[in-house]
């Protein structure tokens, strides 16, 4: 029991002070305190065998009996000889039940050997007889806190707060407890003490900021553990864990910093290579991602997350085969699951493979007809497939499942244009709008049909907005240098069909997988 252990050696020492008090005055018959005297002495010098063979010499005298049965009580537990300890401590009370000092250690005894409440009873009977013993109130506090009675464990410790707060352990207590109990401000008031400590070994200080974080006060927790960073005291469970903090503030720049330290230290670790790449495709920055998912590849390459993972990144940087290849593999490590089954459809779709991305995605919404995405992703495939009639069935279940969604309603207005119905699409682009008005695309699409209505002016201020929307759309680029054309505005015409030229490469490949993926 490493916890019951920690305060043990200062608890023991206690109580081998208050057996030194109880020593009685020599006797007319022989002076046997003056062996307890000197295995007092050598206990607190870590002798241990000279002790008890000086404690031994004072059995024989009743006047001393009890209190060398109560040392070499003492000196077994030191041992580790718990049962033995604890029976010789227990013969010492029976006989001399005032042993301050035996009963302490009889307490400490019953909590190495892991019977709880025995040793609870007794640091009671110790608190009773003297309240101002910090050793027993402090094994009070720590055994109401493992039963979560952290109400009670601040009552018993609020004497003895202000020496609690002077160390690490006690500061970990007493921050504890106040969690515990929903003092937020009095636990945040007790770590700002945590500075003032110093030469605090590394895990009790990840301990400290374990138990803040658990606590909600992940702020102070990543305090602690910056200053250990400060301290020299780096290791790839303290950046690994403080990234882990910095993620629950959502901070994930200095999260992503921690879990490269992570990495820095550990550059096999699966987890923190992970976490990067996670973060990394969260900000849009792929190919960190890709590159950190292919180190984690190399180490796990069984892994199905891992190989799920990897596809799915690569899907969004057009690596189609690559991409194709991890989620297969994932798949095949872990059969059947679905988003995985999902993605792989969309890798076969992006690679133009409309048959075998088909056939994952109507395997899926067999099994799942009332999704509202898979409806969505056939009614895509048979849209790239040019596939009007069933393309729209899809959609429009989609949209009746999901009415809080953009591309299905969308795609339906560009079905309707390109069976020519530029009224009916474009009075259908501009409910989409209405109800997504930073939706680019669907400016752009209303702006088609308004040009093919003759509705110059409106089709370019809408394109105009498209552009703004999404600067790197080719295809709205495109279409306005062609109505500029149309409009007689001939060297606007030709700078902006310049522009739709320079970002026009590679753009249908990201078009086919952007259709795929969502219907938001």
């Amino acid at each position: 029991m490493a916890v019951a252990a920690r305060p043990y050696r200062a608890a023991l020492m206690s109580a081998v002070a208050a057996l030194a008090l109880a020593i009685p005055a020599p006797s007319a018959a022989a002076d046997t305190s003056s062996y307890l005297e000197q295995a007092v002495r050598l206990m607190r010098d870590g002798n241990l065998e000279a002790a008890e063979a000086e404690a031994g010499q004072a059995m024989g005298d009743p006047a001393t009996a009890p209190v060398a049965q109560a040392l070499l009580g003492s000196i077994r537990l030191q041992q580790g000889k718990h049962a033995e300890g604890i029976e010789l401590l227990e013969r010492a009370l029976a006989a001399d039940s005032n042993l301050l000092g035996a009963r302490l250690n009889l307490a400490q005894g019953y909590e190495l050997a892991g019977e709880l409440d025995s040793s609870e009873e007794q640091f009671r009977a110790v608190l009773q007889r003297a309240p101002g013993n910090h050793a027993a109130r402090m094994a009070l506090m720590r055994a109401e806190l493992r039963k979560g009675n952290h109400r009670e464990a601040i009552r018993l410790a609020e004497p003895i707060e202000d020496r609690l707060s002077q160390s690490p352990r006690g500061l970990l207590q007493l921050v504890t407890g106040h969690l515990g109990a929903g003092n937020i401000g009095a636990a945040r008031r007790l770590a700002a003490k945590w500075s003032a400590l110093s030469g605090v070994p590394r895990d009790q200080r990840m301990e400290f900021a374990y138990a803040l974080s658990k606590g909600g006060l992940n702020r102070e927790a990543i305090t602690v553990l910056e200053r250990a960073k400060r301290d020299g005291l780096g290791s790839y469970e303290l950046a690994f864990n403080l990234a882990g903090f910095y993620l629950l503030e959502g901070d994930l720049g200095d999260a992503s910093a921690n879990y490269e330290l992570a990495v820095g230290y550990d550059d096999r670790s699966v987890p923190a290579l992970r976490q990067v790449a996670r973060i990394a495709e969260e900000r849009g920055e792929l190919e960190k991602a890709l590159a950190y998912l292919v180190r984690a590849k190399l180490e796990v390459p069984d892994d199905a997350d891992v190989q799920f993972s990897f596809g799915r990144v690569a899907l969004r940087l057009d690596v189609i085969e690559d991409a194709t290849t991890a989620l297969a593999r994932a798949l095949d490590l872990r059969p059947g699951h679905r988003a995985t089954r999902y993605w792989l459809g969309t890798a076969r779709g992006a690679a133009r493979q409309f048959d075998g991305a088909l056939e994952v995605y109507q395997g899926l919404l067999d099994q799942n007809p009332s999704d509202p995405q898979l409806h969505y992703a056939v009614g895509s495939v048979y849209l790239l497939m040019v596939d009007f009639d069933r393309a729209a069935a899809h959609l429009q279940e989609s949209l009746r499942l999901d009415p809080d969604q953009v591309l299905s309603p969308h795609y339906l207005a560009t079905i309707s244009q390109k069976r020519g119905d530029h009224e009916g699409a474009a009075a259908m682009f501009a409910k989409v709008i209405s109800g997504h008005p930073r939706h680019g695309p669907s400016y752009e699409g209303l702006a088609v049909s308004q040009a093919r209505l003759g509705l110059y002016e409106d089709a370019r201020r809408n394109f105009e907005t498209a552009l703004e929307l999404d600067p790197d759309s080719a295809r709205a680029s495109y279409q306005l240098g062609q109505l500029l054309v149309r409009m007689g505005l001939r060297d606007q015409a030709q700078a902006q069909l310049a522009v739709a030229r320079q970002l026009r490469e590679d753009e249908e490949k990201r078009l086919i997988v952007k259709t795929l993926l969502n219907p938001h």
